[in-house]
């Protein structure tokens, strides 16, 4: 197509050709197109398919078959205090001391034991859901061998770890049941128990006996008798005192009598003396006589007399009717008093009876209980210890389980090579080279017509450059 290309006034009308751009379709792509375009390249398609299916025969033809060497190790096992059993050692744990330690020492070993440096590699996983560690490696038949001997060292230095370990809790274990029988024993030796029985026996048997003594009815005669005598004694005394205190009241109302006897007497000797002193009087009057000397003598004497006695019954009067008195006054109220006394000796007498029968009637009351709870310590004693025999009994059957159930680490198998060749096949690998070939092809033809459509391009660019002049200037 072209186009007309005004002119200015200063320059020649000269006609101008320009070539318009080819029209694309960006937005759309035909099937037909795309088969043309395989169409035209198949060259390149069949070469680099040839290619491929070249490369993938001599793949395998030339490369060795590879066998897979693997080994299962199980952790041993420790009993808990529950019926769960307990791994040694966490698997993970297990796996990190694998792959950081035992896998490079053994690589290491057999290294310098071979004298050689060939790069050997073992995996080491933990399967889904289980606490198996499995190790496992691909290599060609003639390193078999190699890597047997690697995975057993590896085996070998997990057992020997776990082995100690294993060790140390059957080692405890062994100590618990040996403990655990000794205790059986010593519950079950006949003397254990006997004597603990003896003893309650031995109290049941006194206990009883103290019954069948309180119950008897001898047992209060002679206390009850020693009360009655005592009781009988202190009413006699009480009795005698009563007589004691009649005398004593009599003699004191007597002591009245007698003082009125003195006191009369006392009046007559002052009467008769005041007559005395009349008839002296007279006689000094008169005194002209030895008569009636003799006479005033005779009334000297009479005067002194009466005065002599006047002054032993005043005497006897005053002072020893009133010490008397005061002396039955004491008898009297000591004889009160031991009275009383007698009395509440009496009271306590009859109270000590009454307490002597009741406490014997208490402790009847005490002691049938007493009986019983003995009879039920010995029940229990029984009871007790055969529970603590048939206790003693499990806790040894249940460490007998648990050593039994005491699991090494082992190897569920030693480490062994598979029957077939792991991997792909030589039919798979031609048939794998194929797809890739014809992938590879087909990729390639439109690789090759892109760049074919881009040099295109360039040639048709530079063209358009050639036909048009460029401007001149005016």
């Amino acid at each position: 197509m072209t186009k007309a290309v005004p002119s200015t006034p200063s320059t020649p009308q000269v006609p101008q050709v320009v070539l318009a751009e080819p029209w694309h379709e960006e937005d759309s792509i035909s099937l037909i197109d795309l088969w043309m375009v395989l169409s035209r390249r198949r060259g390149v398609i069949f070469t680099v398919l040839g290619l491929a299916l070249l490369a993938g025969l001599l793949v395998a033809l030339l490369m060795p078959a590879k066998y897979t060497y693997t080994t299962a190790i199980e952790i041993g096992s420790k009993p808990s205090t529950n019926s769960d059993a307990l791994p040694i050692e966490p698997p993970e744990t297990v796996l990190a001391k694998i792959r950081e330690s035992y896998i490079p020492q053994a690589l290491h070993s057999f290294s310098q034991a071979q004298g050689t440096e060939k790069g050997y590699k073992v995996e080491s996983r933990i399967p889904k859901g289980s606490e198996l560690i499995v190790l496992e490696a691909k290599a060609p038949e003639e390193d078999g061998p190699a890597y047997l001997t690697i995975m057993q060292t590896v085996i070998d230095k997990v057992e020997g770890d776990h082995r100690r370990v294993s060790a140390v809790i059957r080692s405890n274990m062994k100590t618990q049941l040996g403990q655990a029988q000794l205790a059986l024993s010593a519950l079950t030796d006949p003397s254990t128990l006997e004597v603990k029985k003896r003893a309650l026996e031995s109290k049941l048997l006194k206990a009883r006996m103290e019954l069948e003594r309180l119950k008897d009815p001898l047992t209060l005669v002679l206390p009850k008798k020693d009360l009655e005598t005592r009781k009988a004694r202190a009413e006699k005394a009480l009795a005698d005192l009563r007589g004691k205190e009649a005398l004593l009241k009599a003699r004191y109302q007597r002591l009245d009598k007698v003082d009125k006897l003195l006191e009369q007497q006392v009046k007559d000797l002052r009467t008769q003396i005041n007559d005395a002193l009349g008839r002296r009087t007279q006689a000094i009057a008169n005194i002209n006589s030895e008569a009636s000397a003799m006479t005033m003598l005779m009334i000297d004497n009479e005067l002194q007399q009466n005065r002599s006695r006047l002054a032993s019954l005043e005497e006897r009067l005053l002072i020893k009717q009133q010490d008397a008195r005061e002396q039955l006054e004491n008898q009297i109220a000591a004889n009160q008093r031991e009275y009383a006394i007698q009395r509440q000796a009496i009271g306590k007498i009859g109270q000590e009876l009454d307490k002597l029968v009741r406490d014997n009637q208490r402790s009847q009351k005490h002691q049938a209980p007493r009986i019983g709870e003995l009879e039920e310590q010995l029940r229990k004693l029984l009871a007790d210890h055969n529970r603590k025999v048939a206790r003693q009994e499990q806790t040894i059957q249940q460490l007998e389980t648990r050593l039994a159930n005491l699991q090494t680490t082992r190897a569920l198998s030693p480490p062994l090579q598979s029957l077939d060749p792991t991997g792909p096949g030589k039919k798979i690998i031609l048939i794998l080279s194929l797809f890739l070939g014809l992938f590879l092809g087909i990729f390639a033809a439109f690789f090759v017509e892109f760049l074919a459509k881009v040099r295109q391009e360039g040639d048709n660019e530079t063209g358009q450059q050639k036909i048009t002049p460029p401007n001149s200037m005016g």
